[in-house]
């Protein structure tokens, strides 16, 4: 497919963020846009330590974003004396250099913050398509250089971003299994679970405030959910056999998950405090991986209750459940799109599993990862354009990897240390 570019009137100099318009990216393609990524302009009091820090991250997302070509800086011919804004610079420079977008920056400093003024170029039509200043705070270039990216991919797609938000995953650094919040590019590891033990499956509350996951802390596979702004861990579900892959419901009003304090693994739905609201399953075989649908409407989730390991769904109430994947004798943790209407899930295919997705009325099965190790675990970005997931293709370790929704620019955003596994994107960062 193509890149498509709708062009809208573009801003003058003076314009704001009301009057925004946009190159506009529809669809996926194999041949990336190519962007001119120049360095950022020094202002009053800015460093250069902070705009390459600052630089190097905006270039990192929208290398993740699988829509740009960023141009090789040896093809940059514009003197240093030029300027960011429109009529300070020759645009004949970036068409020799084959630009078709142009970004410029130029960082200042006043007192404790940091202001970034970020203008956007359609470089064929000679045209601005976005001009904004962000700031952001002196100790945090990198949520600064984050929020400039969403602004990027905004004058691209119309639609900001998603830079700013976390992955929450478990990770195994050689001392057990626990619960991690990173950025969604891998930096800024934090922990959540802490005990030195297995912490396995964590889901984020609809707010960002907390994360529930399945701890082994106790010698049981024990519910606890740790409150991010506090800090406090809670247990909330310690039935006898599991209490394991819980995900919440979009307006944080229950949490389904699966419990065997019964002989039998059924799912359930509990309020946040731990009781149980309602049983939503009833069959002799394993019933686990609920996961709501954005509306709330539906649970996918797998059962063997046909012999084999296969995505169903069922309303919320636990009624009307069908069969929704039919192919393949392996396939489990669904996980819906942000707008409803597909289910990505691991598949296993000639011995390995790799990322399919499939509509919710179940048409439309495609295979998105054909690698040489298993590729697990997908998750969605709220915006529904990307899906990270984990993947053993580089030997040693799981690792987690990032790509657009169709599949394409499959890239690795964790650094080969530990193995991770069960990410799921966050919230933007708080």
């Amino acid at each position: 497919m193509l890149i498509a570019l709708a062009m809208v009137p573009a801003l003058s100099a003076g314009d704001t963020d009301e009057n925004t318009s946009y190159i506009r990216i529809q669809g996926g393609s194999s041949a990336s846009f190519p962007l001119a990524l120049p360095a950022i302009k020094l202002g009053d009091k800015a460093g250069p330590e902070d705009a390459a820090l600052i630089l190097s991250v905006i270039e990192r997302d929208l290398e993740l974003s699988g829509y740009f070509d960023l141009i090789d800086k040896k093809a940059f011919i514009e003197p240093a004396d030029a300027g960011i804004r429109p009529g300070e610079f020759d645009w004949a420079h970036w068409r020799v250099s084959n630009a078709a977008g142009l970004v410029k920056m130029g960082l200042t400093t006043t007192g404790d913050r940091y202001d970034l003024e970020l203008h956007v170029y359609d470089v064929d039509g000679g045209v601005q398509t976005l001009g904004r200043v962000l700031t952001g705070g002196i100790n945090d270039q990198r949520l600064l250089a984050h929020h400039t990216s969403n602004a990027i991919i905004e004058a691209f797609t119309g639609e900001p971003g998603v830079f700013d938000t976390q992955i929450a995953t478990v990770a195994n650094f050689g001392q057990g299994k626990e619960v991690y919040i990173f950025d969604y590019d891998g930096a800024g590891k934090r922990s959540v679970s802490r005990n030195g033990s297995i912490n396995l499956s964590p889901a984020w509350s609809p707010d960002g405030t907390r994360v529930s996951y399945t701890s082994y802390r106790d010698n049981n596979p024990d519910l606890w959910v740790t409150d991010l702004t506090t800090g406090r861990h809670t247990k909330i579900s310690d039935r006898p056999g599991i209490n394991a892959g819980a995900e919440w419901s979009p307006d944080g009003s229950e949490i389904a998950l699966t419990l065997s304090k019964d002989q039998d693994s059924e799912i359930y739905a509990l309020d946040p405090s731990g009781s149980i609201l309602r049983r939503l399953t009833r069959s002799w075989h394993i019933d686990v991986s609920p996961t709501y649908a954005p509306d709330g409407s539906q649970i996918a989730f797998v059962s063997a209750r046909f012999g084999t390991p296969q995505i169903f769904l069922m309303n919320r109430d636990g009624e009307s459940a069908a069969r929704l994947t039919q192919m393949g004798g392996h396939n489990v943790s669904p996980a819906f799109s942000p707008d409803g209407t597909r289910i990505a899930f691991a598949g296993r295919d000639e011995g390995r599993f790799d990322i399919f997705v499939i509509n919710t009325d179940g048409s439309g099965l495609k295979r998105l990862t054909q690698s040489k190790g298993d590729d697990e675990d997908p998750t969605w970005s709220p915006d529904g354009n990307h899906i990270l997931f984990s993947s053993s293709r580089d030997g040693g370790g799981k690792q987690l990897y990032i790509m657009t929704a169709d599949g394409r620019s499959q890239t690795r955003i964790t650094d080969g240390t530990g193995s991770f596994s069960n990410p799921q994107w966050g919230p933007a960062k708080r």
